[in-house]
């Protein structure tokens, strides 16, 4: 059936969502010849919708895993903890704590009709405006 993955699909589906450093065989063309399939046979099966579709899926369960998450966070956390500075900025975002500041501008006119010296009026205002927000803050 097209809408199903076979045992072999689903054997290769399995080992395409091990990361890459962890896979055994490690490469596409060890697996191919460690399970008897020609490694065209296996970029077929990438390409066929349902597979496609179904792996897709899989990732974005991965991906989206609260476990995977927070064991990311915990190690950033760490690193912050650490001194890493570029590590506390990626956690702080990630937790929300570090949100930019949203700037609305209201114009009348179209973007198409602002000219490109009035664009550069806007951005350099709004850019003053946040350079003496930042030094306020150091006061």
């Amino acid at each position: 059936m097209e809408n199903t993955l076979d045992e072999r699909q689903e054997k290769y589906l399995n080992w395409l969502l091990v990361p890459q450093g962890y896979r055994t065989p490690p490469t596409q063309e060890a697996y191919a010849k460690a399970e008897g399939v020609d490694p065209a046979t296996l970029r077929r099966w990438q390409k066929k919708p349902h597979f496609k579709s179904e792996w897709e899926k899989r990732v974005q369960e991965l991906q989206g895993s609260p476990e995977r998450t927070q064991k990311l966070l915990d190690e950033i956390y760490e690193r912050a903890l650490k001194g890493d500075n570029k590590a506390a900025q990626l956690y702080l975002q990630a937790t929300n704590r570090l949100a930019p500041q949203t700037v609305n501008i209201n114009h009348t006119q179209s973007l198409a009709e602002i000219s490109d010296k009035d664009l550069e009026e806007l951005i350099a205002g709004v850019a003053r405006t946040e350079q003496a927000s930042r030094l306020q803050e150091m006061d």
